[in-house]
């Protein structure tokens, strides 16, 4: 599936819902569906998607919760921080998370993402209570909210102590954050967490207590610099987080695994969009992520690149091929997002067999040919 930034004034809100859809609250078997999807979708993050998983289970688990679940996410660009809160709204809000929905979107309204709260002087008190506003008009229509909010650590001052109030309760407002689920994104300490890898050398080694209180750290000192809190206060606020989720950077191995998961998507949609089954060479594999560009052994943009790499190769041949040889089933879809048309219910007998092949520094399709 691609990973898409989202813009640093986004505020999206959807109030439509479809068959599979909460529309005001999270599905029953959600803790089944969470983590199995997140891990079917992510690569190199298990220890994040495991604590987030549960987290999220046990807030749920409580009848009568006495504050939202609030984690922390940290890690460079193009690690799944923002791709993770997209999955986990699917999964959490639908049945059936593997179909092509719009989250953050009309099949997930309870999905709210806030981005770029650092105004400018001269709106910021007009965009402070217009935040303020959105946000609790949201909460009142959906009590299990997704809350996300990006680059937290730059919040100002004002913002800092609006949500500090929201989560801890307050009795001038008339509505409860109690049951919600905010997801904090940053990212800071990045740096730090690559060393921590390199240090260790296995991710599989890293001590979650260990890497909870560095990223708690680095948090307590941003917001310290700010000027906002005296220690007291400062020490409230950053306890008001129950979990620091560590995305570390990614390695070839996971680049090899999204590059599978991603190529099987396409095909997933080929079938169902053109009724064609499609296979690939092993080769391709290598073919593609030896054009990442990597810092050492982990690739520079994350995951970010193989979005880049699947559409400016993959894609565009199977188009060229699909635009001359198939008619398109249910729609064509864009290749690389990994999403099936939600509008088939059942697949159909493929009526083509290609299988893609490296040539040079390209690819060709090769018909009723399938790859060793």
């Amino acid at each position: 599936m691609v990973m898409v930034e989202l813009s640093t004034a986004a505020v999206t809100l959807a109030l439509a819902s479809n068959f599979f859809l909460g529309k005001e609250g999270i599905l029953e078997g959600a803790c089944d569906r969470l983590e199995p999807y997140l891990l079917s979708q992510m690569v190199g993050q298990d220890m994040a998607i495991q604590q987030f998983s549960d987290a999220v289970c046990d807030h749920l688990n409580q009848p009568h919760p006495q504050k939202p679940l609030v984690v922390s996410a940290h890690g460079s660009p193009g690690v799944g921080k923002s791709y993770m809160h997209k999955l986990a709204a699917r999964a959490l809000y639908n049945q059936k998370p593997q179909l092509e929905l719009e989250c953050p979107g009309i099949d997930c309204p309870s999905l709210k993402v806030f981005s770029g709260l650092d105004y400018v002087s001269i709106d910021r008190a007009q965009q402070h209570a217009a935040l303020k506003t959105a946000l609790l008009e949201h909460l009142r229509k959906m009590p299990q909210a997704l809350i996300v909010i990006d680059e937290y650590d730059k919040m100002d001052c004002d913002t800092q102590f609006m949500f500090k109030q929201l989560i801890q309760g307050s009795h001038n407002v008339d509505v409860s954050m109690n049951r919600a689920i905010v997801v904090l994104e940053s990212n800071a300490g990045f740096e730090d967490l690559h060393q921590l890898l390199v240090k260790t050398r296995d991710r599989s080694k890293i001590n979650a207590e260990e890497v909870q209180r560095l990223l708690k750290d680095i948090v307590w000192k941003r917001w310290d610099e700010g000027g906002c809190h005296d220690h007291a206060s400062l020490w409230k606020m950053v306890g008001l987080v129950d979990f620091f989720l560590p995305f570390l950077p990614l390695e070839q191995v996971h680049l090899e695994r999204l590059f599978q998961i991603r190529l099987g998507a396409i095909a997933a949609s080929l079938l169902h969009s053109h009724r064609v089954n499609l296979t690939w060479a092993p080769e391709l594999i290598p073919f593609l992520y030896k054009k990442v560009d990597f810092d050492g052994p982990y690739p520079i943009e994350g995951a970010k690149e193989a979005s880049v790499l699947l559409t400016r190769y993959v894609s565009r041949t199977l188009r060229q091929w699909t635009t001359s040889h198939a008619q398109p089933q249910q729609g064509w879809l864009t290749l690389g997002g990994g999403l099936i048309p939600k509008a088939l219910k059942k697949p159909q007998p493929p009526e083509h067999h290609l299988g893609l092949f490296v040539k040079g520094q390209g690819l060709v399709i090769r018909k009723n040919l399938k790859p060793p």
